[in-house]
């Protein structure tokens, strides 16, 4: 089980009702979120890369269709250039900051299962807190996503208020854990199958 800081811990302990126990904890494990991040981040910059060799490619050399001996007809050949490398510029900020919205989404996300419940809290930016609890009943669907080294994310559905029509539940996860295998049999066994 995951150690968390000693003010997440805090935080968790106050969730907890009279006799509740914690059975597992975790938080999404960085390395995974900065990955997909990154992934994201660098197709996002390859993509408009592309799109900024064209701008540049018109701007600086102009292309046969767009030439024309009026001048007022002429595209701006700068503004062009400028705007390939805004877009470039953009996309590499996009990047980053998606890099760095992951990694605060690791250190501000606090997954929990206890004895009657399964908790995700998020931290946000103003310091306050985003509590979601999924008792036994309402989760009605999981689903596993794993990888070869046994890291994943286990994605289930509740349906709070509806019932148990699937068509109005609600998907929720534990993303980026360790032994999403084993989390996922926890639920199963302490929740029963769904």
């Amino acid at each position: 089980m995951t150690t968390l800081p000693s003010e997440h811990q805090l935080r968790l302990d106050r969730e907890l009702d009279e006799g509740e126990e914690i059975r597992w904890v975790a938080q999404p494990l960085e390395r995974m979120l900065v990955k997909a991040a990154s992934s994201a981040g660098t197709g996002l910059v390859l993509v408009l890369g592309l799109f900024s060799i064209a701008f540049f490619t018109v701007g600086a050399l102009g292309v046969k269709g767009l030439m024309s001996d009026d001048p007022s007809r002429r595209p701006d050949y700068w503004f062009m250039i400028g705007f390939g490398i805004c877009m470039t510029l953009g996309s590499v900020v996009a990047r980053w900051l998606m890099i760095r919205h992951a990694r605060r989404t690791a250190h501000n996300t606090i997954y929990a299962i206890t004895n009657k419940r399964a908790i995700a809290l998020t931290i946000n930016k103003d310091n306050t807190i985003t509590e979601r609890d999924y008792r036994g009943d309402e989760l009605i669907h999981l689903v596993r996503h794993e990888h070869p080294d046994g890291t994943g994310t286990l994605t289930f559905e509740s349906a709070r208020g509806a019932g148990t029509s699937s068509s109005t539940a609600s998907r929720h996860k534990f993303q980026a854990i360790e032994n999403v295998i084993e989390v996922e049999r926890m639920l199963r066994t302490q929740f029963g199958d769904s």
